[in-house]
């Protein structure tokens, strides 16, 4: 999908601003707001591109994205799996809803505790960390069964690119190192799948691989993708796969990320511009039937295709309604501060760039370069260090961030202020489905046993 079709797309599918507005009102700023409807097409978008491939498939949501049990008993009305991080996710995945066969429990760190809970529901665990291996074995004999497992392969590949060469460099040397998965072809590799054979009461039957986050290149996640479906192939041959899991990251087109590294701003300093950093929109259907017809390709015919998406199918479900609490006209600066920061839209401070749109009134034609900030005494709390916005913007407006479902609530925090409430829309109807934190709240871990006197 070319830039300006995303953007008529976008377009297309706003969020109705009066209805957030009323939202905040009931509710107050700042608020997280979840539209289920939208949640509902991409789930049915995502299902219809899977049903339309020559093989059998299967979505696992990734519960790290977005842990709000209302969102994913949603995600479970379509049929989808889960794919967890930990203990208390396959917990929350498996009261939403999610089928146990339907889990993966993926992650470098899996304790003995969560490795027998997994065996004890029949959730297939994706061997990351080579510990994992004996443990396994042993907890399934003592269950008196044989249980699939997985492997994580990495290949060692960039998933991102930029004009700036220094940036491509680092993107490089990071994929090099990456502390997730096996490099395939490696005898570390290797190894480890020896290692699995071995083990009289384990069977290898699927491999697993998750890219990167955010990915908006077709070709460098297909490229990446190559070596780990031709360890696909030859594990195949051996043992008789039942899935190759692709993973998620896929990117979206409602965020973007800073590509740039040091030559960038050595560019700047010299009063140079660096080349245009334009992201393409990454083409889910094209993707996945690519990666269809290579495995088609490969010899893996009858083996399900498997991927995780998190941020594909959750970021444009929720904005979040903030309020403008103080204007700073400064001479080398012009400052919105809000009442929403990186309690709430842990992202800010990291240079990813969401759309912000102030509501609830006209505003002037002329936009300026604003400077947008959260409220916390915390350098790094600014959504953005400089973003065309109307010129009269004053203290109250109201402003939509976009693009908020992702990574919002699992890693918001109480640094300063507590996290907002979360409000669910379903048509005509508006549910408070998590309330906002109290300072009583925060609190509550201390001195085990006494309730704190605090205010909440």
């Amino acid at each position: 999908m070319s830039i300006s079709a995303a953007k008529e797309q976008q377009a297309a599918a706003e969020w109705d601003y009066d209805r957030l507005i009323d939202v905040a009102g009931r509710h107050g700023t700042p608020v997280q707001v979840l539209d289920a409807g939208r949640l509902d097409r991409a789930a049915a978008e995502l299902l219809a591109v899977l049903g339309s491939l020559s093989r059998p498939t299967q979505v696992y949501y990734s519960v790290k994205t977005n842990y709000l049990p209302y969102l994913c008993r949603r995600l479970a009305g379509h049929g989808m799996g889960a794919d967890v991080v930990s203990g208390y996710e396959m917990d929350a995945a498996l009261a939403a809803g999610f089928p146990a066969d339907a889990i993966v429990f993926n992650g470098p760190v899996k304790t003995e505790d969560e490795l027998a809970a997994a065996v004890w529901h029949g959730v297939r665990v994706n061997i990351d960390g080579e510990q994992e291996i004996e443990t396994l074995d042993r907890l399934a004999a003592a269950a008196g069964r044989t249980v699939e497992v997985g492997i994580r392969i990495s290949p060692g590949l960039p998933l991102s690119t930029s004009p700036d060469p220094s940036y491509r460099a680092q993107a490089e040397r990071a994929a090099r190192r990456g502390r997730f998965g096996w490099p395939a072809g490696s005898d570390r590799l290797a190894a480890l799948v020896e290692r699995i054979a071995a083990c009289s009461h384990l069977s290898l039957t699927a491999v697993h691989a998750h890219l990167s986050s955010q990915i908006v290149h077709q070709e460098l996640m297909l490229a990446a993708l190559e070596p780990i479906l031709r360890e696909a192939a030859a594990l195949h041959r051996r043992f008789g796969l039942r899935e190759v899991n692709i993973g998620g990251g896929f990117g979206v087109p409602g965020i973007r990320r800073p590509r740039t590294g040091p030559l960038t701003a050595l560019w700047g300093l010299q009063g140079g511009t660096p080349a245009p950093d334009e992201e393409p929109v990454l083409d889910i259907a094209g993707l996945l039937a690519e990666v269809d017809k290579r495995l088609q390709d490969l010899g893996l015919v009858d083996v399900a295709l498997a991927c995780e998406p998190g941020r594909w199918l959750v970021s444009d479900a929720m904005a979040l309604v903030t309020r403008v609490m103080s204007r700073k006209d400064l001479p080398d600066a012009r400052w919105l501060i809000l009442d929403g920061g990186n309690n709430v839209a842990p992202w800010t401070g990291s240079g990813e760039v969401h759309r912000l749109v102030p509501m609830g009134r006209s505003y002037a034609p002329d936009c300026v370069a604003w400077s947008v900030a959260g409220p916390l005494c915390y350098e790094n709390d600014i959504h953005a260090a400089s973003v065309e916005l109307p010129e009269d913007v004053r203290v109250g407006d109201l402003l939509c961030v976009h693009d908020t479902g992702a990574y919002s609530l699992g890693r918001s925090n109480n640094f300063i202020r507590t996290r907002a409430a979360v409000v669910a829309l379903d048509g005509d109807r508006e549910e408070l489905v998590w309330r906002a934190e109290t300072g009583a709240d925060v609190f509550r871990l201390a001195d085990p046993g006494v309730e704190p006197d605090g205010p909440s």
